[in-house]
């Protein structure tokens, strides 16, 4: 007797299965590195603020009934020059399919106050500026792991109180902000947002931009500093022909 083998149900646990959440937070000091975490369990690294952050950004996934967590930190091996351009290239695509990212507030106390997020550091930097844009459901949690505002919601990114905060911080309506999309669409505009952006690395202004404009054919290059965005401008110009963007 031959069994019908139910694709549909595979998929479907499968896919249930391997759901993950991302983390979204500034780096500090002392963060916790892909040839810390490969050899030993992420609750037995040494007592420390960062390390701390990323244990309890793994318990809070793990009590939300997921088995997946990601973070920037530890989950890309940087000194493999490959896996690097291609977590870079890909970054906006993963966060774009993850479950749920987990932004992690530091500054910001509870009880928290509307305005904190506006003014926090997380919202000055340019790589959290694409995991907003990519990820479709947000959880924000204080600097203490509370709930910012104490929002009871399943995606504060539908939250009132949070869409007046990002739209003062961004500049933009929520609206305009949903409506950017990967690819050489709004050229200007996504330029524009980056230039309000710190990154430590001068390099990285550009490289966070990759996944928001889809350029896969440019390696990074560490040194090379303000070259960076001249290699992105150039890539970006040759794919759309547009050469009112030298002009943003």
């Amino acid at each position: 007797m031959t069994r019908q083998i139910d694709y549909v149900r595979i998929k479907r646990e499968v896919r249930e299965y391997f759901r993950y959440v991302m983390l979204s937070h500034k780096w500090e000091d002392n963060e916790p590195l892909f040839q810390q975490v490969i050899h030993i369990a992420v609750y037995d690294l040494e007592e420390s603020s960062t390390h701390d952050k990323l244990q309890t950004f793994c318990k809070i996934v793990r009590d939300a009934g997921f088995n997946w967590a990601w973070s920037d930190t530890c989950c890309i091996d940087k000194s493999d020059h490959f896996v690097l351009q291609e977590a870079l290239v890909a970054m906006f695509k993963w966060y774009q399919g993850s479950a749920m990212m987990i932004v992690f507030l530091r500054g910001v106390r509870s009880p928290s106050q509307r305005g904190a997020l506006v003014k926090s550091v997380w919202n000055t930097r340019g790589w959290t500026l694409q995991e907003y844009i990519a990820s479709e459901v947000i959880h924000f949690y204080t600097e203490d792991w509370t709930l910012y505002l104490d929002l009871q919601l399943p995606n504060h990114k539908e939250s009132p109180e949070v869409i007046a905060e990002m739209e003062q911080a961004i500049g933009m309506s929520a609206q305009q902000l949903m409506a950017l999309r990967p690819g050489l669409s709004s050229i200007r505009e996504k330029l524009r947002l980056a230039s309000t952006r710190q990154t430590t690395l001068v390099e990285d202004t550009a490289y966070s931009l990759l996944g928001i404009f889809s350029v896969t054919g440019m390696s990074p290059i560490y040194g090379e500093r303000e070259g960076a965005l001249g290699r992105l401008l150039e890539h970006v110009l040759t794919g759309s022909g547009d050469v009112s963007i030298l002009a943003w």
